[in-house]
């Protein structure tokens, strides 16, 4: 009999285990969690709003034609800027900016050749022109007609990690950096 009563017991402790575990079962979670993000970017467009290319066909020594370059930050981060520009070897070209000769638009600096925007540009935003006007000097002498170009080439990196002060040595470390240069 005792036999029975404790394989009964163990048949009922079994049993207890076995429902207790199946409960068990459906206390259980589960959570998660979906992170969208977007990758921004750093994207420019240079304009020259009143630059014509036929006003400069046959250029006399004295004239000055319009010439403002003019970047705008149409990405989705603040940038840096600069402008490099290129000019005609053997000819004496120079910059305007409201009539004065050799004078930058408003928050630009040169360096090295190499002009900077000492302002961040913040997306939807564009720089005042860096100059105005381009001059031939009138010691020019006669041409050969051969076209000559004015390369104009504006470049921007990112602001985020940029840690200097909006000085030309910094900013071109930076644009040094974020290029590879």
């Amino acid at each position: 009999m005792k036999k029975k009563i404790l394989a009964a017991c163990l048949v009922i402790c079994l049993l207890a285990t076995a429902i207790i575990g199946t409960t068990l079962a459906y206390f259980t979670d589960t959570d998660d969690k979906t992170n969208t993000f977007t990758i921004g970017n750093v994207d420019i467009t240079l304009t020259e709003p009143n630059w014509v290319e036929e006003d400069a066909v046959n250029m006399y020594p004295g004239q000055v034609l319009p010439k403002d370059p003019v970047v705008t930050n149409v990405g989705s981060n603040p940038c840096l800027v600069r402008i490099k520009i290129t000019w005609p070897e053997n000819v004496d070209l120079t910059y305007y900016t409201n009539g004065v000769e050799q004078k930058l638009g408003e928050n630009w600096t040169a360096r090295d050749g190499v002009y900077y925007l000492q302002s961040i540009l913040e997306p939807g935003a564009s720089t005042d022109a860096l100059f105005h006007q381009i001059g031939l000097s009138t010691e020019t002498e006669n041409g050969t007609g051969d076209p000559m170009d004015i390369v104009v080439v504006a470049e921007a990196v990112q602001m985020e990690g940029f840690e200097g002060p909006l000085t030309p040595e910094a900013m071109s470390a930076w644009f040094d950096t974020c290029m590879g240069e």
